[in-house]
């Protein structure tokens, strides 16, 4: 009787766990690399010297950890940069398109994630890159003010800043120099 009802309590602790985990895990349509497209993205780079696929901070400000993390739509496999707030998922950029990388991403394995540590952050326009493309730079800010942690997506040609808009509730980005 006794070890009926631990078998009945572990089962139903078990299952409680499982469905926690899998709705931490729930994505939509997208999910999470697999080991085996992990080890892809990095190729030959030692693991020590490239950035993420996936970090953690909370982006939105509301004292609860979001993720950030490169994945994969499951309809047609396209990359995809996501992030998890409040178990709702924003699409910030897409990488590929199924098995075809985007032209302007063709350095897709060197893709990773980073921080953006709260503060002033000089964008593509910052300097004096805005004296030689005035007519580019117009309506482009010089600097973004960071109140929470923001998400670095970076390549060996372009680093895109993303960052929480209180206002607007939803992601916002800015180019950086490279």
């Amino acid at each position: 009787m006794i070890r009926a009802s631990l078998r009945a309590l572990a089962s139903i602790a078990f299952l409680g766990l499982a469905s926690a985990v899998s709705s931490a895990q729930d994505l939509g349509e997208w999910r999470a690399l697999t080991a085996e497209e992990e080890r892809a993205r990095i190729a030959d780079t030692p693991s020590a010297s490239i950035d993420p696929s996936m970090i953690e901070a909370d982006f939105d400000g509301n004292g609860i950890k979001d993720r950030a993390q490169i994945a994969i739509r499951k309809s047609d496999q396209a990359r995809g940069v996501i992030v998890t707030t409040k178990g709702r998922v924003h699409l910030l950029l897409i990488l590929s398109e199924g098995d075809e990388i985007r032209a302007d991403h063709s350095d897709l394995k060197d893709n990773g994630l980073g921080f953006a540590k709260p503060g002033r952050w000089d964008t593509v326009c910052g300097n004096a890159f805005r004296e030689f493309q005035e007519e580019s730079c117009e309506d482009y800010p010089k600097s973004v003010r960071l109140r929470n942690p923001g998400i670095l997506v970076v390549s060996n040609t372009y680093a895109l800043l993303y960052f929480w808009d209180r206002k607007k509730e939803k992601f916002d980005v800015v180019s950086l120099r490279n």
